[in-house]
């Protein structure tokens, strides 16, 4: 019998909690309903993202391929499951997830609040995201992907699980989402558009992500793309160049590296680059005045640049 109270007791418990949760507040569904960002359309749904029912434990690699098809890129749950879906967790991580996306040349950007999602799908681009489908104390994850959404309905549209489009309170999904940290990428191509949630760190730390994976034409392709999108940054046409410096394509890096220095006359890394490639290239003054620069510049690679600079003296 006391068994048998203990068992009640322990779900009474568990009821409570689950009324706790569904009263809880949810601010990013206040702020949206009643203060929409400007321009955002009341409703959206994207009805061509394409639909993979997820088998056992597959959400991961099914809610992957639905964002990658819409990025141009053919592919199943089964050929990402190698690379995304870990048996021994009979899941996926969320590592697993942006990692899986860089080998397939795809930038994996990070979201911070229901509204850069609901901005993201407005602008045609469906998001990833994971969820807590049960309590904090006894987790039950899920990957799933909003393709729409209805602000006066206060609904969610989604393709999860083995439901082709699944309508959710708005209320009710920002508890599953707040339960995972509110986790959710937007996937893209190298050549971008970038999403207008999306800060330079964003970028570049996928593209350096990218050239990490093995995407070297890929990752040169983010860079330069970061470069025209932000014309006053230097880091992208850095980035770039160190690229071509590694492909022994140095005309190109000199390009590069040279714009870097416009924009920044002053950055120390592109300055000692620069010289790098023009003693490469045989210009050796203008090597020396460049390292000559670096040095003065100072910083954490003034060291580096006295280095450069004694290099291409001794050439002379």
């Amino acid at each position: 019998m006391q068994r048998y109270r203990l068992k009640i007791r322990a779900l009474a418990g568990m009821v409570a909690l689950v009324a706790l949760s569904g009263c809880a507040a949810t601010p990013m569904t206040a702020q949206l309903t009643a203060s929409p960002p400007q321009g955002l359309r009341a409703s959206v749904e994207l009805t061509d993202v394409p639909f993979f029912a997820q088998t056992r434990f597959f959400c991961g690699p099914a809610a992957l391929a639905t964002v990658l098809n819409t990025t141009g890129l053919k592919t199943e749950p089964d050929s990402l499951a190698e690379s995304v879906y870990t048996p021994g967790r009979e899941g996926t991580l969320q590592t697993e997830i942006i990692t899986g996306t860089r080998r397939q040349g795809r930038l994996a950007l990070p979201l911070r609040n229901l509204s850069d999602a609901f901005v993201n799908v407005a602008q045609g681009r469906p998001v990833l995201i994971l969820q807590n489908l049960s309590l904090d104390i006894v987790p039950r994850w899920h990957y799933a992907v909003i393709v729409g959404y209805d602000l006066a309905a206060e609904t969610v549209s989604l393709r999860s699980g083995t439901t082709f489009r699944q309508v959710m309170p708005m209320k009710t999904f920002e508890h599953t989402w707040r339960r995972s940290g509110y986790w959710g990428v937007v996937i893209v191509g190298p050549n971008g558009p970038v999403p207008d949630n999306t800060s330079i760190s964003d970028w570049l730390q996928e593209a350096y992500g990218l050239e990490r994976a093995d995407h070297v034409s890929d990752a040169l392709t983010a860079f330069t793309f970061a470069a025209k999108h932000w014309p006053d940054a230097s880091a992208p046409l850095i980035s770039a160049g160190n690229i071509l410096i590694e492909t022994n394509r140095l005309h190109d890096a000199k390009a590069r590296l040279q714009a870097a220095v416009q924009r920044e006359p002053e950055n120390p890394v592109a300055l000692n680059n620069l010289a790098h490639v023009l003693m490469r290239l045989g210009e050796i003054e203008e090597a020396e005045r460049t390292a000559l620069k670096a040095v003065e510049a100072g910083g954490d690679t003034q060291a580096t640049a006295q280095e450069t600079l004694l290099e291409i003296r001794a050439q002379k």
